[in-house]
């Protein structure tokens, strides 16, 4: 009795400092993400020349413009190395094999985006280059809160079949909502890389057309906003649904809650937008504009786990 509680303790111990560590990377990989858009809104991004070096230096001289890329740099080695660690750290511990697929694709992950941030340099911020590293950055972190979810799972909540139909539906939903956001997240990289953002002067309009071509650079702001007017509507009728359905018992009330800061999120996010068309494309309005809609994919991801946990009663 005692040797089993024992046992269950240290697991609880093991699983507790390993949940840490694993929230600790993904605040890392967070930043990492934020101080990306940061080199890029500040053309830092060729600051250091060469790579893994920076003018052939582990450690070059001050300048703000290469430090900028340095320390991004030095921050993604830290996160492969945590997150080395805790990998190879599953294999040594039984009551962590859960986990153990998904720092596997996660690792797997990490090694692309290794591999894609070379070639950002090497191939001179190729615009193709340069979403697809912001697209596996966006899924390795996603990865990493869906291990973190495995290690500290929330608590089921059942509900009684008759609402089973109704809540399938809203979890395809909110998976459909997570694949929106990844969507546009791409866009935003793709209207970034190719520098775009400012190529339309005003809002609504695109230098005073209605219907601009959708060719070349203003095409892709003009798919851009397409992605964030479709964002909008979804997100406005995703919350209509979460209150129609917490008030019908099949959802719960945190669950309408989060539904709700998502709006409003979609909505800052619209708002942070327009400014940086206005404003002419500041580069701390950019990373807040990366920072939010990072933030609304971890919230929905975060909610779609929580619902396909939940289980069913007769």
């Amino acid at each position: 009795m005692n040797k089993s509680r024992h046992k269950s303790t240290s697991n609880s111990f093991f699983e507790k400092h390993f949940s840490r560590l694993l929230g600790f990377i993904i605040f890392l990989t967070f930043d990492l993400m934020l101080l990306g858009a940061a080199v890029r809104a500040l053309d830092a991004g060729l600051t250091c020349p060469d790579w893994p070096m920076c003018f052939g230096q582990a450690v070059p001289k001050f300048h703000l413009g290469v430090y900028l890329e340095f320390i991004h740099r030095c921050i993604a080695g830290v996160v492969f190395i945590l997150f080395a660690m805790a990998y190879v750290y599953t294999f040594t511990n039984f009551h962590l094999k859960q986990i153990r697929w998904v720092l596997t694709v996660g690792f797997l992950l990490l090694l692309s985006q290794v591999i894609m941030g070379g070639l950002t340099v090497l191939k001179l911020l190729a615009p193709g280059i340069v979403t697809l590293h912001l697209g596996l950055a966006a899924a390795f972190l996603m990865s990493l809160i869906y291990a973190e979810s495995l290690i500290v799972p929330s608590r089921a909540t059942e509900l009684s079949t008759k609402n089973e139909k109704c809540f399938r539906n809203y979890k395809l939903l909110s998976f459909f909502g997570l694949v929106l956001i990844c969507i546009q997240i791409l866009l935003g990289g793709w209207v970034a890389s190719n520098y775009a953002g400012g190529v339309c002067a005003d809002f609504p309009t695109c230098n005073g057309q209605w219907f601009p071509a959708w060719t070349g650079p203003i095409g892709a702001q003009v798919i851009h906003r397409l992605g964030a007017y479709t964002l909008s509507l979804f997100f406005t009728a995703f919350f209509a649904v979460s209150l129609a359905l917490n008030k019908r018992g099949v959802i719960s009330n945190t669950d309408k809650v989060t539904s709700g800061k998502m709006f409003m999120l979609v909505l800052s996010q619209i708002m942070v937008g327009v400014l940086n068309i206005t404003m002419a494309i500041p580069a701390w309005l950019t990373v807040i504009h990366l920072g939010l809609a990072i933030f609304l994919m971890i919230t929905m991801l975060k909610l779609s786990i929580s619902l396909y946990n939940r289980t069913f009663t007769s």
